[in-house]
């Protein structure tokens, strides 16, 4: 497909006539139509995923823009390409004739499919923010904010049985798809046609469940090792097949005919085999399958404050191993934060030391020093690192201090450190089991920049440091209108690319609309201080001066 006509930078008339008298003149649609050519990069941007020849394609730039509308207002396919041909003030927005009768809904599916085939799923979020810095609506050194949210996928969450069962039912369905005289000859009819529909544990008891998992096991194993026998290479390498043989090793780490784990142990384990990158997570008693989301936002008071940058992750993900590469892409665009306030969840001791190299101030609550189960934290114990000595609450001194290392959360190649207490002493303490329940001892490891790390938990004590801290909370504000005016809180497709692209297209939506906002607002003040202002000086200025005023004064002068 080829791109061979455009949009106008101007509103057709017809439209303009008709859209001046029925929208007001705040409208956003309206206020994005006027602004079309300052908001909105020419679909250059485009070419490299178009061919030079062929048929005439929708625009990409309108198909973006319509794309935009939909997550706007949380709108299917169908129904948002039925607003392009009704709706005069999308027609106004997107300068498109009157008697525009739309595209079909599939172009839609088509465009976001041609973005994620050439990995251009933050194009437009891209260039939308560009132009934004452009009008100085983003600062290269402003203030940021950042926080995490989760995202439920587009997936019915399994059991254990119906897990093994449905994951083995689509490997044979794709391996029939490719290969189907294989797999009519090395498959007995029996077992394919076992598995054809799906199959789940209602109805069963515990007893059944339990040897039905492994009779759906052995079939599984029997098939797998048919496929590494004398199926075609291309049926080894399906995805599906793949996705089968990763189940099996994570459900029977016994092997075929032993009974199955009852809930293996990592964060990375699949779900389910229709949305493999779907993890199962929990956070404060709440559970969920699907992703989790990072959001960060500039929160400067004299300009919009609109999001900079926006990632999907997997559920079981750390938010403070994600700092790094947020900080990475903000200065792959051009911004390097001043300040960025964060959740305690994003503060180690690693990251407060990155960020100061980086020139960024990192502002957050570091959790609360832990070690120990019950009572004795690290900093109770008197360490002199100087002498490699370290005291305990009950007065006994340490028998090993050794260096880690390559330990990996221990930055630019310095080592840990690594204390222990004597066994025995431990052991006959009056406060063992609370200062440690471990039969070997008491153990401490001392972070690199753990000085870092204290100096931030005492200055987070303090009332100042919390009162420059309130903004982040805004954050929590930001991260709700993407979940409930932009749907971000469930996933519209499946898979972790498709649920990036539609989390950079609300991600536009919602600086669009706060860019709208604040420009109005800011014109419309702009507009009263003027008007105020020429009334004042018309009331202090004498009568005969302002009859004179009205006098034009001669060229020569």
């Amino acid at each position: 497909m080829s791109l061979q006509w455009c949009l106008p930078l101007e509103v057709p008339e017809d439209t303009a006539e008709v859209g001046r008298k029925v929208l007001a003149p705040d409208n956003i649609y309206r206020l994005i139509g006027d602004r079309f050519a300052e908001l909105w990069p020419d679909q250059s941007m485009f070419a490299p995923m178009y061919c030079d020849t062929g048929r005439g394609a929708v625009p990409p730039l309108l198909l973006s823009l319509v794309t935009v509308f939909q997550a706007q207002e949380k709108l299917p396919d169908r129904v948002a390409a039925a607003m392009v041909a009704s709706r005069i003030d999308w027609k106004y927005a997107l300068h498109l004739p009157l008697t525009y009768a739309g595209f079909h809904f599939t172009d839609l599916l088509a465009f976001r499919q041609r973005l994620e085939e050439h990995d251009q799923e933050r194009l437009v979020f891209d260039e939308f923010l560009k132009r934004l810095q452009a009008l100085g609506l983003v600062r290269r050194r402003p203030r940021v904010r950042t926080d995490s949210t989760h995202v439920l996928g587009r997936v019915h969450r399994l059991g254990q049985l119906e897990l093994i069962t449905e994951s083995l039912r689509v490997a044979l369905q794709a391996t029939a798809k490719i290969a189907l005289e294989w797999c009519e000859q090395a498959v007995p009819s029996t077992l394919r046609e076992t598995y054809t529909q799906r199959q789940g544990e209602y109805g069963l008891s515990d007893t059944e469940v339990k040897t039905r998992l492994i009779e759906v096991g052995k079939d599984a194993f029997w098939f797998l090792a048919q496929v590494e026998r004398s199926a075609p290479a291309d049926v080894r390498e399906l995805p599906e097949v793949a996705t089968l043989r990763t189940v099996l090793q994570q459900q029977f780490p016994g092997g075929p005919g032993r009974p199955p784990a009852k809930r293996p142990a990592g964060g990375d384990i699949i779900e389910t085999p229709h949305e493999t990158e779907a993890r199962r997570a929990s956070k404060r008693g709440h559970a969920w399958t699907g992703y989790k989301m990072q959001v960060t936002e500039t929160h400067d008071a004299d300009l919009p404050h609109l999001i900079v940058d926006l990632e999907v992750t997997a559920a079981t993900a750390n938010d403070s191993p994600e700092l790094s590469k947020i900080q990475d892409r903000m200065e792959g665009r051009g911004i390097v934060p001043k300040e960025q306030q964060v959740d305690q969840s994003y503060v180690s001791a690693e990251n407060l030391v990155d960020s100061a190299k980086r020139g960024i101030e990192l502002l957050g609550i570091p959790p609360a020093d832990t070690a120990g189960p019950k009572g004795f934290r690290q900093t109770d114990f008197e360490i002199d690192e100087e002498q490699h000595r370290a005291v305990c609450p009950a007065g006994q001194t340490n028998v090993v201090w050794s260096e880690r290392q390559n330990y990996p959360r221990c930055p630019d190649g310095l080592p840990a450190v690594q204390i222990r207490f004597a066994a025995q002493t431990c052991q006959q303490c009056k406060f063992f089991g609370q200062c440690t329940d471990s039969m070997q001892g008491r153990s401490l490891l001392l972070h690199p920049y753990r000085a870092v790390l204290q100096a931030r938990r005492a200055e987070a004590k303090t009332k100042a440091f919390l009162e420059r801290l309130r903004p982040r909370a805004g954050i929590e504000g930001t991260v709700s209108e993407l979940v409930r005016a932009h749907g971000m809180r469930e996933a519209r497709y499946r898979g972790k690319e498709k649920l990036r692209l539609q989390g950079f297209f609300a991600a536009t939506a919602a600086n669009l609309k706060r860019t709208m906002r604040w420009l109005s607002t800011t014109e419309k003040a702009a507009a009263t201080t003027c008007s105020i202002v020429t009334a004042h000086q018309q009331r202090s200025t004498p009568p005969l001066a302002r009859s004179m005023s009205a006098v034009p004064y001669p060229s020569c002068c």
